[in-house]
Formats: structure tokens, C-alpha cells, sequence
């Protein structure tokens, strides 16, 4: 059974698996309970347990340590090839059990890497903070290492296209993938470079608003913000709530955002997967160690991997929270409601 903490203004639970945040309900002044982060429609169908362990219960929010995969297609000219070595997507602790336990009014997780890795151990505390989650990551190096990192929240959407819109903050650029999506849907023009994210250049040379979500078209977008603000909100337009992230841009100066607008047609997906990653990061999109480590178009302008010192603890706190807003139209005026 999943760890779960209850308090005044919510409730939330760390699964095992991966660590992930589970079944977070906060609670709005108007005493209405929402629940801020997505979980993938599949986790209890019967054939989930064959699925790779990131799939298998994929839920909440996550650390990616590290961050992507090694298995990237060619690459445009400028991209340093990837390695092609098969490595679990995510690092070892987005597919392996984790220990959870109940401390001093807190959830906290630790799960112990293999010995060939250069991660010794992970470490996460979860608490409450009124109407949201406050949380803490440690990881322990076993030996130098370079590698891209990030943090894994997925916020769930409405299901009405445009009736939410997403803000990132100040932004001077956005970055659509070098690969693509191929074979899944996705207008966006391929490792292109374009002013803002309400104005994304597609490949048919018009823009697209990646701000108002959900797309009304199904769509698997995967952009990258570098030098980002370290705050994002979804604002609920209809439902008079909003979800905030915050988190430290020293520690993940990016932001890359998974737009999974029903655009995956293959199991487990099947076309209804609906939400949003939110994934602050250290890294050259999910491109994974080899091409993060190496220069790069991204760490030209911006850092693409943390240097771990063996035996030296890294931590860094982030927070989710939630707030009540007042809807104007397509504005949304949002009162703190929660204290991150």
C-alpha cells in the first residue's frame, strides 16, 4: 500500500514505484478538492504490469536522475550522435522500487542505484505546505560524473479545448525537438528555433499557441525553454483554479514541456493519453547523457548537465501548489490562495 499523508488542505501518497507522487488532492478555499497532477489512463488495466517500469503506474511528479534516453535517430547536423546503448528512460529510479517511509510529518523515499552507476543513492521528502506539496531531493554521487537532470511533473488538463492556458513566465526563446515525434502527430516545425510559446513556427510555416491547452487536434509536442523563470501556473479557465510550480533555476535552468494532447496512438497510449509535462531541467532536451555531457546547440547558450562530485550530497526543493482565481474571459485573475 502506497505511503499517504492527510492533512487540512489535501492529501497525497509517494508510490514505490519510481518514487511518484501519488494521488495529490488539494484543497481550494471554496473548499472544492482538485487534483493538480495527472495519471495515465492505463495503471490499472491488466497489462500494465508488462509494461517498462516508468509506464507501468506513470502518475504525478518524478526525478529523472538522469534525465532521457541514449537511443536517439540520427540528428541534425550541429547534434553530437548518441550513444545508441539501451539505458531504462529516466534513469534507474523512474523504473525501480523505491523505500517509502512515514518522517516527522513527512513522506521520504530513498532508492540505492546499482553499483555500476555513477549515482549512489537517491533520496526525496515530501510535505505538506496547506494547499500543496513541498519536496526535497538528495543525490549522492559515487564517483565524478556529468550528467542531464530533471524533475518529471505531469499536470493533468481539462478535457475542453483552449480551457486552460499554460504560463511559463518570461521567456526569450523556444526550441521544438531535433527529432521530431515521428510516427505520433506534431505540427511543429523539427529542431527549429521560435520567439515565444504562444507563437511556436510549425512546419507549414503558420504558429501555433502552445499557452492554450489542450490543442485542439491530437499532438505529441516535446519543446524546451532555455533560461527559464523557475514558475509556471495552469490556469483551469472554466473551473476557477490554478496550479503552480516553482522551483530553483540555479539548479534546473530549462524547462521542457511534453504536450501529450492524445498524440500517441500505440500501446499503452492509445490516443487518450491528456496532459502536460512541466519538466524543469539541466539538459539538452530528453537526448539523455551522452549528447547533454558534449557541446551542443542547447550548451551554447545555457548549461545541459550537472557536475557531481563523488561522496558530495546535491539537493535542491521545488513545490506544487494550488490557488482559487476569478475568470474573466480567457483572463484569469489568481489570488494566492496557498503558501509554496
Amino acid at each position: 500500500m502506497t505511503p499517504r499523508l492527510i492533512w487540512k488542505e489535501g492529501e497525497a501518497g509517494l508510490q514505490a514505484l519510481g518514487g511518484m507522487v501519488d494521488g495529490l488532492r488539494l484543497r481550494l478555499p471554496d473548499g472544492r478538492y482538485v487534483e493538480p497532477l495527472a495519471t495515465a489512463p492505463w495503471v490499472e488495466e491488466p497489462d500494465s504490469p508488462s509494461l517498462p517500469g516508468i509506464l507501468r503506474s506513470m502518475r504525478g511528479e518524478w526525478p529523472c536522475v538522469p534525465f532521457g534516453t541514449e537511443d536517439a535517430g540520427r540528428l541534425p547536423s550541429g547534434w553530437p550522435p548518441a550513444s545508441g546503448v539501451e539505458v531504462p528512460a529516466h534513469g534507474y529510479g523512474s523504473n525501480h522500487d523505491w523505500t517509502v517511509i512515514k518522517e516527522n510529518g513527512g513522506l521520504v523515499g530513498e532508492i540505492r542505484y546499482p553499483d555500476d552507476s555513477p549515482i549512489e543513492s537517491l533520496r526525496r521528502r515530501l510535505r505538506p505546505a496547506n494547499a500543496g506539496i513541498r519536496l526535497e531531493l538528495e543525490v549522492l554521487p559515487r564517483r565524478d560524473c556529468l550528467l542531464p537532470i530533471a524533475l518529471h511533473p505531469i499536470l493533468s488538463l481539462p478535457l475542453k479545448p483552449g480551457s486552460a492556458r499554460l504560463n511559463i513566465g518570461p521567456h526569450d526563446t523556444v526550441w521544438s525537438h531535433p527529432l521530431g515525434s515521428d510516427p505520433d502527430p506534431c505540427p511543429l516545425l523539427v529542431d527549429d528555433v521560435s520567439p515565444n510559446l504562444a507563437g511556436v513556427i510549425c512546419r507549414d510555416g503558420s504558429e501555433i499557441d502552445l499557452t492554450s491547452l489542450p490543442l485542439a487536434e491530437p499532438a505529441e509536442c516535446r519543446v524546451l525553454v532555455p533560461n527559464a523563470s523557475g514558475r509556471v501556473t495552469l490556469d483551469r479557465l472554466e473551473e476557477g483554479w490554478q496550479t503552480v510550480l516553482e522551483w530553483n533555476r540555479a539548479d534546473f535552468p530549462s524547462l521542457m514541456l511534453w504536450v501529450s494532447n492524445r498524440g500517441r496512438k500505440g500501446s499503452p497510449w492509445n490516443g487518450r493519453h491528456l496532459a502536460v509535462g512541466v519538466e524543469p531541467c539541466r539538459a539538452a532536451f530528453d537526448l539523455g547523457p551522452t549528447i547533454s555531457a558534449q557541446s551542443n546547440p542547447v550548451a551554447s547558450i545555457v548549461s545541459t548537465a550537472m557536475a557531481f562530485r563523488a561522496g558530495k550530497v546535491w539537493r535542491t526543493a521545488y513545490a506544487v501548489s494550488v490557488r482559487s482565481c476569478t475568470v474573466q474571459g480567457s483572463l484569469s485573475d489568481c489570488r494566492k490562495r496557498a503558501v509554496a
